[in-house]
């Protein structure tokens, strides 16, 4: 399991190197939730205080549930014992909005960005996030739309990608989950984003493009890359 100093040691290696141009992505691989979140503190930390642009990190998580700032518990449809069973956890958040699941099978992309040294509004932020989204899944021949909808990206009234951030000292944290081949089961036993009957759906289901998660992550980070840095 990679941690957060070995990233921090890569990231500055990379500045010294000059090896960044832009955002760089950096993939995690597989990780328990609680270190994610203290991997992503200490990148926060760096990028605020070295005042870089930012990187964005990838990663993998088991079955879980998160709760966001405006979630409830009560969300949960499942008694905690079935839960227990399937070895699902459940984590409080202080990123924005309600509870989603995250599993294997689908895409996690946190953009750690200093909005301040880029001069990009928060509003403006999940704007760019969204049609990142949205340009990435074009690339795989999906047309998907967010306007007229809650927060997060749409393919045909069904949600296939969520967005909950937080900004602390101009400095953007959390981000994007995106459904590659998650079983979406696992979205039936919480009230997803706080919206009841919320049809979910991934990409496996909606294109017949070969898509993999390292061509997904190439897609992201060049849409995300062209829209910040050609505003």
């Amino acid at each position: 399991m990679i941690h957060g100093n070995h990233i921090i040691n890569k990231i500055a290696e990379d500045i010294q190197n000059n090896h960044i141009e832009k955002l760089s992505l950096y993939d995690l691989r597989f990780q328990d939730y609680i270190q994610s979140l203290k991997i992503q503190e200490k990148v926060h930390a760096f990028v605020q205080k070295e005042n870089i642009s930012g990187v964005v990190l990838t990663m993998n998580y088991p079955n879980l549930y998160t709760i966001g700032k405006s979630g409830n518990k009560s969300d949960i449809l499942v008694p905690q014992e079935d839960l227990n069973k399937k070895g699902i956890q459940i984590y409080e958040s202080n990123r924005g909005g309600e509870i989603t699941y995250h599993g294997p099978g689908q895409l996690i992309y946190y953009p750690i960005i200093n909005l301040k040294k880029l001069r990009i509004k928060p509003v403006e932020y999940i704007r760019i996030i969204q049609k990142t989204i949205m340009d990435s899944l074009y690339d795989f021949n999906i047309k998907s739309e967010h306007d007229n909808k809650p927060v997060g990206v749409w393919v045909n009234g069904k949600k296939i990608s969520s967005i909950g951030v937080r900004i602390s000292k101009s400095v953007s944290m959390h981000g994007v989950a995106v459904n590659l081949n998650c079983d979406l089961k696992y979205f039936t036993y919480v009230i997803p984003c706080g919206i009841k009957d919320l049809s979910l759906t991934n990409i496996c289901n909606e294109t017949t493009a070969q898509c993999e998660k390292d061509d997904f992550d190439k897609s992201f980070i060049t849409n995300l890359n062209n829209h910040i840095f050609t505003l």
